[in-house]
């Protein structure tokens, strides 16, 4: 008998049989398998039930992966499908990128946490729950800065504080009203303004600069607003800082199942309901309600439906960019 693990079995003489489990190496002088159950012995003798064909259940040596063969191509992710390849192989260590260290901060004096009373005047914090999710899933390590109020000198320690990891976040105080301290602070801290606002509805005050190393990320307040930001442009970064090379936001083609249109000049993302059509095409309903403050469409929705400013209108039928919500990407 040869069982899986063993080396060295004694050699196997012609007109012979030896029996073998699944895994095992083949004995010298083998050349064929013969199935349990295709198989009758008695008296010291195997009757075959039936042919014998040379290499039949066989797997042979070098077959699955070849000497110079690439398991891992650099910049590509370390999927459960690579990492078996590369353990099948022998392989124990890589080379990886570090997880990028981001820091989240949340501003507003108006905001109030999840579970205490409401208070006139306040809006409860989602923001930091939501981002700091969304940065884990991206393969960030967290680094959570809580919430700092309306101060000048508060929000610069903050900012300060978070320019010390590769990437910072800060979700609110991005407008230019004399309680917005964020962009002031950023300004102070040595941080190079690349850009403000986009045409993009809910996001338009999206903002980006860097210092030295560290990425910095302003996203607006509003709860919609902070998520698209998320998803079209810190996502990409992050995995780009990880070494996924030419990173993008995760659009994808679909099809309106209702007419679509844009607000004021501005690319429109609608939240939407997502289902497969009968010809595999996703089809986009928006939700009822549309606004970058409507959290209960959010958690309706599975995605957002992209309405190009240039475009203005989508007809019924007409194919449509979604960017999916991060749990849809699962889901669907």
């Amino acid at each position: 008998e040869v069982a899986a693990g063993d080396a060295g079995a004694a050699p196997l003489a012609p007109g012979s049989a030896m029996r073998i489990s699944t895994g095992a190496l083949l004995p010298p002088g083998a050349d064929a398998i013969l199935r349990v159950e295709s198989a009758t012995v008695a008296g010291g003798a195997v009757v075959p039930s039936e042919p014998l064909v040379p290499g039949r259940y066989v797997r042979f040596r070098g077959e699955d992966v070849h000497a110079g063969d690439e398991l891992a191509p650099a910049g590509a992710a370390l999927t459960v499908g690579r990492v078996a390849s590369l353990a099948s192989a022998g392989v124990g260590t890589v080379r990886v990128h570090r997880r990028p260290r981001v820091h989240v901060l949340i501003n507003g004096d108006e905001l109030q946490l999840p579970g205490t009373p409401p208070r006139d005047g306040a809006v409860y914090e989602s923001n930091g729950l939501v981002l700091r999710q969304l940065v884990a899933r991206c393969g960030g390590t967290v680094l959570d800065g809580g919430i700092v109020g309306d101060d000048a000198e508060a929000v610069r320690a903050a900012v300060a504080e978070g320019l010390a990891g590769d990437v910072l976040i800060v979700s609110g105080g991005m407008s230019v009203g004399p309680h917005d301290h964020v962009k002031p602070a950023f300004e102070d801290c040595g941080v190079e303004q690349l850009l403000w606002r986009v045409r993009i509805k809910p996001g338009k005050p999206f903002w980006f600069g860097v210092r030295e190393r560290t990425l910095v990320f302003g996203l607006p307040g509003n709860p919609l607003s902070s998520l698209v930001g998320f998803l079209l442009f810190v996502a990409p970064a992050l995995r780009r800082l990880q070494g996924e090379a030419g990173a993008r936001a995760r659009i994808v083609p679909g099809r309106a199942a209702v007419p679509l249109a844009a607000s004021d000049e501005r690319t429109t993302l609608l939240t939407s309901h997502l289902e497969w059509g009968a010809d595999g095409v996703l089809l986009a309903t928006p939700t009822a309600r549309q606004g970058s403050h409507m959290t209960g469409a959010l958690g309706q929705s599975d995605g957002f439906a992209i309405v190009p400013h240039e475009r203005c209108e989508i007809a019924a039928g007409e194919p449509v960019a979604l960017l999916l919500a991060p749990d849809a990407e699962e889901a669907l």
